[in-house]
């Protein structure tokens, strides 16, 4: 009975199987054993364990998704790609979100991947692989062919599409580079350890430039304060005067200056200390306003300030170390 019973279940079930996958023979463990068909083991094993058969468990998939084998960063922020597979090791490469990688070796706690040019092990917490890596990557091939179609016209890449299509068979080379160029146009890859130090360094120097350039214009600008504030030089000091001509203290010299460029500031010395944005001497450039304890004057550059000084001195130039300095003001 057992012998018709396994024969019956291994003719309904090898049935089924053949249709969908080829049959493999399998040599027995022991010389004198005859081979059997693999699936025959199956039921052996099966029977031998009361346990239920499920074909579905010994069968290869016929189609496999393109992207099924890739993996994408799942990060608000950035993912450490690391030399091992622990945090005490140092990084090699960072992923940012949704940069793409490919599964180098079995998704545990830790995961081997390529990206780009850094190989190593990401922490697999943090990374989308499997069906949903699938539709991730499908969503960013629609979102980035929906740009492109709102830059470009479809017609111009279309040749470019089908003359890459009709060299696919050409070499197996010619193949691996069209599917590599393809995650090139698609994808965004992890950035390496070099690599950040040098966009860093880049940025760093971009950014200096400009601040370099932006003081020159500043500058520019804040030279016409210092000359148009030269010109009253020798006009007298008065005490709660705004007048350039008729006489100005100090806050009021500042205020009217200023005023005749468009700048409104406070009246007294005391209030300028907040106004505009606060600089180092050291980074002082000719029209910030440099301010003391109860004075206050206009930088003109070369360590001198222009500025209404006393009764006895009117307006003139002084050093503007003459004091302590209690803030340097830029309001250009």
């Amino acid at each position: 009975m057992y012998s018709n019973l396994r024969k019956g279940l291994f003719l309904v079930t090898f049935s089924g199987a053949a249709m969908m996958c080829p049959i493999t023979a399998h040599g027995a463990d022991t010389q004198d054993k005859e081979p059997r068909i693999g699936i025959e083991e199956v039921l052996d094993s099966c029977i031998a364990s009361e346990k239920d058969i499920t074909i579905e468990n010994y069968l290869v998939p016929g189609k496999k998704g393109k992207y099924l084998d890739m993996a994408f960063a799942d990060v608000e922020t950035f993912l450490y790609i690391r030399s091992e597979p622990t945090t005490r090791c140092d990084w090699v490469g960072k992923l940012y979100p949704n940069d793409a990688a490919q599964i180098m070796g079995p998704v545990g706690e830790w995961t081997k991947v390529r990206s780009g040019k850094v190989t190593g092990y990401v922490y697999s917490k943090y990374i989308t692989v499997g069906k949903k890596a699938e539709e991730t990557a499908q969503e960013i091939i629609k979102k980035s062919k929906e740009k492109k179609s709102e830059k470009k016209e479809p017609e111009k890449e279309k040749p470019e599409k089908e003359s890459l299509a009709s060299n696919e068979p050409a070499a197996e080379t010619a193949g691996a580079d069209a599917a590599e160029n393809e995650l090139e146009q698609f994808f965004e890859f992890a950035e390496s350890k070099e690599d950040e130090e040098k966009r860093l360094e880049k940025e760093a120097e971009e950014k200096k430039k400009k601040e370099e350039e932006e003081a020159k214009e500043k500058a520019g600008s804040g030279q016409a304060v210092v000359d148009y504030a030269c010109q009253f030089i020798g006009n007298p000091y008065v005490w709660g005067g705004t007048s350039l001509t008729n006489g100005a203290d100090c806050s009021g010299f500042v205020q009217s200056v200023y005023k005749h460029f468009g700048v409104n500031l406070p009246r007294t010395s005391g209030a300028m200390r907040g106004s505009g944005k606060g600089v180092s001497y050291s980074d002082a450039i000719p029209g910030d306003i440099v301010c003391y304890s109860g004075h206050v004057g206009i930088y003109m550059g070369n360590g001198k300030i222009v500025n209404a000084i006393n009764s006895s001195k009117g307006i003139g130039v002084l050093s503007a170390t003459y004091a302590n300095i209690v803030t340097v003001r830029r309001v250009l």
